[in-house]
């Protein structure tokens, strides 16, 4: 189980399910640099869901990979020592958080690839509503150098998009409608969007429509290691059209996630629920 504690307001909670997307500042700042020097691990020797996102004529690089923390000691310190999950429990008021994964996303200087517009539920192999990405900050992140941004309230439009590819070639979940053509007018949104400092978070529910433009600083990074977790309502979901795991977790339809795979990393504690019934 996780060894750090994180306090989260009750504003905070709020905010997230309103929102869908909230901003903690400084929650993780002993972690930044291990991170970082894991990140430059992965650089130099990517696993094997190691990519490069965006298309072939895009200039620059954007390095992504995932499930790092199933070969890299630094990336599954981070999951099961760190306060990610803890949070994630308290943003989601779940009883127990599973782990799902690591997703690593590095826009070096002037990878001109954006992260398109999309939400993380359609891609993912599970069901329920219970999800919360922790997209954590290992540099500073402004509006030049691919800041995250999202749609206020679209966790709760009750839609769910066609999934586009990040190097812009597929779509996933082909049954599903077309998503917006937001920058085609952003006006006629609400969209958040932070400066962040190194060690800053965006936590943001699985059903938020989300994207980040390329990084036009030509002498900044943006690294950013993204940790999901799933509440007590997620299930697996098999489908055709979704990314697949590092490897077959063993469930089945419908199966509850608890496996080798997606641990249970953090449970709520018995005295906070307990002092939860008697508030309510």
């Amino acid at each position: 189980m996780t060894g750090e504690i994180a306090t989260i307001s009750a504003a905070d909670i709020e905010r997230y399910a309103a929102d869908g997307a909230v901003c903690l500042r400084g929650l993780f700042a002993p972690w930044i640099e291990p991170l970082r020097a894991a990140v430059e691990r992965n650089i130099a020797a990517p696993g094997p869901l190691g990519t490069r996102y965006g298309r072939d004529d895009h200039k620059g690089t954007f390095h992504g990979d995932r499930y790092m923390w199933t070969y890299d000691p630094g990336f599954r310190d981070f999951v099961f020592g760190s306060p990610a999950a803890a949070i994630a429990g308290a943003l989601m008021q779940s009883a127990k958080v599973n782990f799902f994964y690591d997703h690593l996303l590095v826009k070096e200087p002037g990878a001109e690839a954006p992260t398109p517009w999309h939400q993380d539920l359609p891609y993912w192999c599970v069901s329920g509503d219970q999800t919360c990405s922790i997209w954590l900050a290992l540099d500073d992140v402004g509006s030049a150098n691919g800041p995250l941004e999202f749609i206020r309230g679209s966790h709760r439009w009750n839609r769910q998009f066609q999934a586009p590819d990040f190097k812009f070639t597929q779509t996933y979940s082909d049954e599903l409608e077309p998503i917006p053509d937001i920058d085609a007018d952003r006006a006629a949104y609400d969209i958040l969007r932070w400066d962040m400092a190194a060690g800053d978070c965006i936590a943001f529910h699985g059903l938020a429509v989300h994207g980040s433009p390329g990084n036009q600083d030509g002498g900044r990074r943006r690294r950013a290691l993204s940790t999901r977790w799933l509440g007590d309502d997620i299930v697996y979901r098999q489908h055709p059209r979704v990314t697949k795991p590092i490897r077959d977790p063993g469930l089945k339809h419908g199966d509850a996630m608890d496996c080798d795979l997606f641990p249970v990393v953090w449970r709520r504690h018995p005295a906070a629920a307990l002092a939860s019934a008697m508030v309510e």
